[in-house]
């Protein structure tokens, strides 16, 4: 354990610095996160308007990924990585300061296309930056645990914020100082991370767009992409159920006030941050094959236990404990998956991952608004562990033998 400590103060300056900015993006997201929903509920939206808006904000990223994942090959995936960040930065302001569902709608597509361009591009920046593909593991569990601690910290802030206000008036500020803090989060990425270095073949993609796309699609025809890429619907689908609405279902299902809300899941990101830093620990101790087998078990039992009536303190700490179990899972797949591709694959691949995650995630949300209308808070933690023990079956049966053999050929085809 010391060792694994050791190594992870060793990593490439370029990760180092991405680590460090991370930083006010989770401050950033946890401002949001925490008030978005309240936001619009105090505006006059129901659970089901919620829902459908936030399934279309979804869809959007869906529709944008691949044509996103394509363009990072020609203008670079730092590029548009802090553009992202101004979108969703320009989103927010807007939420906050708008009162019709059309001008709603309109901020949930700046909010959207900016979180294209960041989820589209930010792994594969990443690992651009890592000199093997064990620091590509470390770094993107230290990546989630940094964004979860900071989007503790967020949440916690825009609790007090909210109860410091009379009315709708503190989650207004929230979502302006959520724009704030992501405008200085770009700006810092902008100027401090290194400039990516560019491959001979992207060199020539680059220059003759033809065979640069061909050569890009080309990997479109694989069974593996497709493969994966159905798997991160059923993932996708798992984590939005609940994690779309977290904030409401805590505050009703107890009867909560806001800044109670806040501390809970401030409570939750503080342990995101220990599971992340502890997955590639993990990972390395057991045995991937292992390590998401069991975790794969122990979430379904998570989220099959908090769908019964339970008494407040062990709700609160099942409900705790399934956000560490998620976090792990999710960090364990996505970083195996994407070490899975080349270099030259990978931007594709995430493309693919995000089209497929997103309609996942859209269709969970919009069951999971349509249930929590009917102000149903136990039954979508039920749906999450049948989607769950899919997704697990999917594994054992389809994603096990390929990601086995492309891992022990040294990611060869």
């Amino acid at each position: 354990m010391s060792f694994y400590i050791k190594d992870l103060l060793q990593l490439s300056t370029g990760v180092r610095r991405f680590l460090i900015s991370e930083a006010f993006y989770g401050v950033g997201i946890g401002l949001y996160t925490l008030v978005l929903n309240l936001h619009l509920l105090f505006r006059g939206l129901r659970e089901d308007e919620i829902g459908a808006l936030v399934s279309m904000g979804i869809l959007i990223m869906g529709v944008l990924a691949i044509p996103v994942s394509l363009l990072a090959n020609r203008i670079g995936r730092k590029k548009l990585l802090v553009t992202g960040v101004f979108f969703i930065a320009g989103g927010n302001v807007l939420f906050a300061v708008s009162d019709e569902l059309l001008w709603f709608y309109a901020a949930q597509i700046l909010v959207s296309t900016g979180l294209t361009l960041v989820e589209t591009t930010e792994i594969q920046l990443l690992f651009h930056y890592c000199r093997s593909r064990k620091e590509e593991a470390r770094a993107f569990s230290l990546m989630f645990a940094v964004f979860t601690a900071f989007t503790g910290l967020g949440t916690l802030a825009a609790g007090y914020i909210s109860k410091g206000f009379e009315g709708s008036r503190g989650y207004e500020v929230s979502l302006l100082l959520t724009g704030l803090v992501l405008v200085l989060h770009g700006v810092i990425r902008a100027f401090w991370l290194p400039a990516e270095r560019r491959h001979l073949d992207e060199e020539a993609a680059y220059h003759s767009p033809s065979k640069g796309l061909s050569r890009l699609t080309a990997p479109i025809s694989s069974g593996t992409l497709w493969l994966f890429a159905v798997f991160m619907a059923l993932l996708g689908g798992c984590i939005a159920m609940t994690g779309s609405f977290l904030n409401v279902i805590v505050k009703f299902r107890l009867d909560w006030m806001d800044d109670q809300v806040s501390l809970i899941l401030a409570v939750g990101a503080n342990l995101l941050f220990i599971c992340s830093l502890m997955t590639p620990y993990v990972m390395e101790r057991f045995g991937y094959n292992t390590a998401i087998l069991s975790v794969f078990i122990v979430n379904i039992l998570l989220f099959a236990a908090l769908s019964m009536i339970l008494p407040v303190w062990l709700f609160v700490a099942l409900f705790l404990l399934r956000g560490g179990g998620v976090t792990m899972l999710s960090n364990l797949l996505d970083s195996l998956l994407m070490s899975a591709f080349h270099e030259q694959e990978r931007n594709l691949y995430a493309g693919m991952r995000s089209v497929f995650r997103s309609l996942g995630s859209s269709g969970a949300t919009l069951v999971s608004g349509l249930i929590l209308a009917r102000q149903d808070y136990r039954l979508p933690f039920l749906v999450t562990a049948g989607v769950l023990l899919l997704c697990g079956l999917y594994y054992v049966w389809w994603i096990r033998p390929v990601l086995s053999k492309r891992l022990s050929s040294s990611m060869e085809p």
